[in-house]
């Protein structure tokens, strides 16, 4: 007995769009994050100090969320 059905079967396109849309939505955010990391090297230790910063704490500080270092 032979099955035959004229509908195409689309699930596996949705997957592929979120995770192409995923992909550059971290490219973006990322770069915005470094559009941050060159704004607070450009602040003098005084004011990174009242941030309660170093300069070598800069990138630890704007990825904190993603990234655990």
């Amino acid at each position: 007995m032979a099955f035959y059905t004229d509908t195409i079967d689309f699930t596996a396109r949705p997957a592929f769009s979120n995770a192409i849309r995923g992909f550059f939505t971290r490219i973006i955010a990322a770069q915005n994050r470094s559009i941050d990391v060159e704004r607070m090297q450009d602040l003098s230790d005084a004011e990174l100090a009242q941030m309660g910063l170093t300069r070598d704490g800069i990138v630890r500080h704007v990825y904190r969320d993603i990234y655990y270092v």
